[in-house]
């Protein structure tokens, strides 16, 4: 399992990378975890890092994964 504190975003708090690409993504808005299924979950999370690096908009990046269907909600 991996846990990538997110800082510098105004709408993602964190998120979470479990087993079986379960992909939980944690809002600043609300302290809960929401739990989605990645197509590829490595995919997701060299996204989240090369955005992380670039100082891209992580919420940007989540919305059009879901968008796309690359993260589909639990």
């Amino acid at each position: 399992m991996l846990f990538m504190k997110i800082t510098g975003s105004s709408a993602i708090a964190a998120v979470n990378f479990g087993e079986n690409n379960a992909v939980g993504v944690t809002f600043t808005s609300n302290d809960t975890e929401y739990g989605f299924v990645a197509k590829d979950a490595a995919l997701v999370r060299t996204g989240l890092e090369s955005a992380l690096s670039k100082g891209e908009s992580i919420g940007k990046l989540i919305s059009n994964y879901r968008t796309t269907g690359q993260l589909k909600a639990v």
